[in-house]
């Protein structure tokens, strides 16, 4: 026959069934893991900062004549193992353009370590005289009476002009002339005219000597490319143009 029926009790109302206990298993918190992570990220991003990982290793300096590399760098408050997170690029650009010679200038970083320069200068015309020193003469008309010239002297070179508009008028004409009409001038001097207060006489190489004011400097000395080739004497580009033809002695 068949089995006897498993008789109920009140007892198994009141005993849960077994579980598998996961006492002492408890999964570890996702905040705890998160700062876990966070400190030894932290630690990590100190190790890093201080390492020669995080300093100044590549310094490049482009555009610079007038200033040396060596001003450029104590300018700007920089030095190989300078640290590349604290070294701010903005603060040196502006530094940089506190410069007479600099008209403006970029400085960029590359991470992990590298620094360019990049200058754009006031460009030099000539050269002014005082004494047997030369001084660089820029085109805005300013004079770099701290900076001695000791090159070539490639560029016209300007005496008995004092600081004021009729030296920075020609400044800025001379800016305006071709390389070809710059190269062939040689000296420029006062023209001492009761007519025309700003007048200036430039000497060239091919012993020619202009007569032109100051304010129509950039204007006008450029049609000596067309006298150039005549025979030594004196152009004269004021309300009207004419040469005379005759050696002309340069003043001592």
């Amino acid at each position: 026959g068949r089995g006897k029926a498993k008789e109920w009790s009140p007892v198994d109302e009141r005993v849960p069934p077994l579980r598998p206990s996961n006492h002492g298993r408890k999964p570890p918190s996702v905040t705890a893991i998160f700062f876990i992570l966070l400190f030894f990220l932290g630690i990590g991003v100190v190790l890093f900062l201080k390492s020669p990982l995080s300093e100044i290793r590549n310094i490049r300096i482009e555009g610079n004549e007038l200033v040396s590399d060596r001003e450029v760098l104590e300018t700007i408050r920089l030095v190989k193992g300078t640290s590349f997170f604290h070294w701010d690029a903005g603060q040196a650009e502006e530094a940089l353009t506190t410069l007479p010679e600099v008209r403006d200038a970029s400085v960029t970083k590359s991470f992990p370590s590298a620094v360019r320069v990049r200058l754009n200068e006031v460009e030099r015309v000539g050269y002014w005289s005082r004494g047997d020193r030369l001084y660089p003469l820029l085109s805005d008309g300013s004079v770099l009476r701290e900076d001695p010239w000791e090159g070539e002297v490639d560029r016209p070179v300007i005496r008995g002009l004092n600081k004021g508009e009729v030296l920075i008028s020609v400044a800025k004409g001379l800016s305006r002339l071709s390389p070809g009409v710059i190269d062939e001038i040689s000296e420029i001097r006062p023209g001492q005219d009761d007519t025309y207060s700003d007048l200036v006489k430039v000497y060239t190489r091919r012993d020619h000597l202009i007569h032109v004011r100051a304010r129509d400097f950039g204007e006008k000395v450029k049609y000596y490319a067309h006298f150039k080739n005549r025979p030594p004497g004196t152009l004269n580009l004021l309300e009207s143009t004419w040469y005379v033809p005759g050696t002309q002695h340069r003043e001592p």
